[in-house]
Formats: structure tokens, sequence, C-alpha cells
């Protein structure tokens, strides 16, 4: 959406989350939406005219009036007839019957059942089959408790999430000389046309060598908490004419390029920071990811499962840390203006969703503990006897019983497989059934 600052007059687009300020003078109490008209302009200071609200042509729709009128016309009719002594015939409208939803959801229903019918074949379908396939679609299977893995599942179990790059990762900053600064001021006062005065320029130069370089020389030395402070102090730079106001309208904005430099670094170092607060949990959790290997190898699968789930306690809380704690800031961040606190807080907080992002070790936990689960002798027992129920129903002829427990076996591969050989033997039998109910 479009801003007009009315203190500086300057246009501008926000989105809806972006913090409310003035990119150019850092008001943020002065802001004014623009309309989307195309060629509009703003003026500060003039209230615009309230626009008139164009004039929309109500029509009467056609039927409402030929109901008036039939109404009318019955309404005389019966009138005369009153008058007449005549006896009034006696009037019946039969309005057409709509089906109700509940009655849409029983033919659904009606229907479904008549198709699952016509596709269910006879018990005698099994003459269409051959000896051996009939052989085949009531075969049974056993699984080998424990069982081979297979390649697949082999490469998952072995297969190591890394530690995140970003915790190990050190900051890395631009840094302005004196000479940049000073070449900053001197083009901004020409651009804009508006000179300092030889005085503020000094002290506003003497502001940058006090602080800035001696925050670049703590920051090679990897003190990041101090070096913040002492980047934040290069801010405080003096009231311009000893007005707030001009001094927000004039300095702020001509110093614009080197704020941003300086809000920027000031990002980074609470980024790198928080992350490094982070970085003993994380570290703790891959130290606890890295001796999973060895129970896997072993098939201890119960003992697998549940270090899986004691990882993903932890990782479940790490996520769920507080994050709106505010940034502990030196007490010179209560001395420099205002709306560059504001500025700071709104553009240099740090984002804990960035800092260590565990996305990766959860879906390959979530890949093993799947593995782990399917393998052991509980759930094996379990799917195992599932498979002899639906041959149980093949052999009783209950083949669209036994397809629907047949489609339901996802693991292990070995007897998936099995169940794909029945479910093709049984399909078989449906194709070859309709075509012999067609030929009738």
């Amino acid at each position: 959406m479009k801003y007009r600052c009315s203190h500086c007059n300057h246009i501008f687009e926000l989105q809806d989350r972006e913090f409310h300020r003035c990119p150019n003078c850092f008001w943020t109490t002065s802001l004014v939406p623009v309309g989307r008209e195309s060629g509009q302009v703003s003026i500060p200071n003039v209230i615009s005219p309230v626009s008139q609200e164009p004039k929309i042509q109500k029509t009467i729709p056609k039927k409402p009036i030929i109901v008036l009128v039939a109404v009318g016309l019955i309404g005389g009719l019966i009138f005369i007839l009153f008058k007449t002594g005549v006896s009034i015939p006696n009037f019946s409208i039969h309005l057409p019957k709509f089906p109700t939803l509940s009655h849409k959801l029983e033919s659904s229903k009606s229907e479904l059942a008549q198709a699952s019918q016509k596709k269910q074949p006879s018990k005698a379908a099994r003459s269409l089959l051959t000896s051996e396939e009939h052989a085949q679609l009531v075969e049974s299977f056993k699984v080998t408790i424990p069982r081979k893995l297979s390649e697949d599942e082999e490469e998952i179990l072995k297969k190591q999430v890394s530690l995140p790059a970003k915790l190990a990762e050190k900051p890395k900053i631009t840094v302005w000389k004196k000479e940049d600064f000073e070449k900053m001021i001197e083009s901004e006062q020409q651009k804009r046309k508006i000179l300092l005065g030889w005085l503020y320029v000094r002290s506003l130069t003497k502001t940058f060598e006090k602080y800035y370089p001696a925050a670049v020389q703590v920051f090679d030395k990897g003190n990041y908490a101090e070096s913040r402070g002492l980047f934040i102090q290069s801010l405080l730079f003096p009231v311009y004419q000893n007005n707030p106001k001009i001094h927000r309208a004039v300095a702020l904005v001509m110093l614009r390029p080197y704020i941003n430099d300086v809000i920027g670094k000031i990002a980074i170092l609470n980024q790198y920071l928080l992350t490094q607060n982070l970085s003993t949990e994380a570290h703790g959790i891959f130290e606890s990811y890295q001796a999973l290997f060895p129970v896997l190898e072993l098939h201890e699968w119960d003992h697998a499962l549940q270090m899986i789930a004691g990882l993903k306690t932890r990782i479940t809380a790490f996520q769920n840390r507080p994050q709106d704690a505010k940034t502990d800031y030196p007490p010179a961040f209560g001395q420099i203006d205002t709306e560059l606190q504001a500025a700071i807080q709104a553009e240099a907080g740090p984002k804990p969703e960035a800092a260590v992002n565990l996305r990766a070790l959860i879906v390959d936990l979530d890949l093993k503990e799947k593995i782990a689960r399917q393998n052991t002798a509980e759930e094996l027992s379990k799917i195992q006897k599932q498979y002899e129920q639906a041959i149980e129903m093949l052999k009783q002829g209950n083949w669209q019983e036994a397809r629907d427990v047949l489609l339901a076996i996802e693991y292990p591969s070995e007897l998936v497989e099995e169940a794909r050989k029945k479910l093709g033997l049984i399909e078989k039998m449906f194709a070859l059934e309709e075509a012999k109910t067609k030929k009738k």
C-alpha cells in the first residue's frame, strides 16, 4: 500500500507486515495512506474534498412485477365474485418437489451400493481362473521375524543429517572508513542543496571516529556483544540546530546511508548472538542423534524407537522456546533518537526460526521411526495376521472384502509384493465375470 509522509512529503510503498515509518525521514506518526486513483497527488496540510459516490441505476426486475400484476388480477376477480354472490372456486397451487440434501445422500449411497454389487463377482467366478492361478490366489506367505531389510530401508537407516552450517559460521561485515563517511555527507549536501554547517559536520565526524572504528576492532577480536554496543553509540548524533523536528527531517535523512549501514551490522550481530545462545542445545541434540546409529545397525527396534521419541521431545521443546523476548541492548540504546530506536527494533531484531533449522533432522527421524516401528515383532505379527485373514476370505469367495484387506497392506515390501499378485488375480476375475455377463 502507498503512503505519504506529511512531514517530508515523501511517497513510498509499504507491505502490511512492515514497520510503518518513513524511509526518508524515519518518522512513524506522519504516515498518510495515498489513494489508488491514477494521477492522484497528495498535498500536505490540504484536506481533499470528499468524493461523491457514483449514482447507481437501480433496475426493477421484471419477474416480481409480473407476479404482482397476477396477484392483483386474482384479487379483483375474487372481489367481483364475492359482490355478485357467486361461489368462489377453490384454487390449489402445486409446487414442484425438489430433492433434499438427505435424499441426494441416500441416492448416492444407493448408487454406490449398486455399483459395488455389479463389480462383485459371484463365488463361482473362481472357475474362470486356471488351477495354477487359483492355487496362487489362496497360497499363504510367512514373514520371517526378524526379517532382512530391503536396500531402500538400509539406505534410509544409514543416512545422516549434518549439523546446520550456520552454527559454525562467523559473521561478516563490510567496513566504512572516515573518508567514506565524509564523502557521504558531502554528497548528501550537494544532492539536497542543504548545508549542515562546518561545525555540525565536524561534530558528526568526531562521533564517527570515536565509536565506529572501535566497534570494528572489537568485532575482529570476536567480542560481538561489545561491538554491537559501540555500533549503537556511533548513532549518538548531536541534535541538529537543537530542534528534534529539524534534526529528524534534515540530519537523519541526510545520514540515512550511514544509518542503514549501522542498522544492518546490528542485525547481523543480533542474529549471530542468538544463534550462539542456541548452539549449545543444538549440539546436544545432534550428539544424541549420532548415538542412534549403532542401535539402528543392531536392529534393536524398541530401543531405537525410545531414542527417537526422546529426540523428538527435545526438538519440540527447542522449537517451542519463547521467541518474543526483547534483545538486551546496552544503556546507550536509550540515548539515541527515538526514531532510530524504533527502526533498530523493527529491522535489526533477530529471527529465531532462521537461527537453527532442524527441519531436515525431523524428516530424517520420521523416516527412521517408520522403518523401526514396522520391523518390530509386534507390528510384523499384526500385519501377518491381517494377510492370513485375507487368505481365508479368498478361500470363502469373499473377493471384495479380501481385496480391501490386501489393499491396506503397506509393509513389509515382500508381503506387499505377494498382496499385489493376489490383487492382480482378483482384478482378472472381476474383468472375466463382467465380460461373461455382457455376453449374456
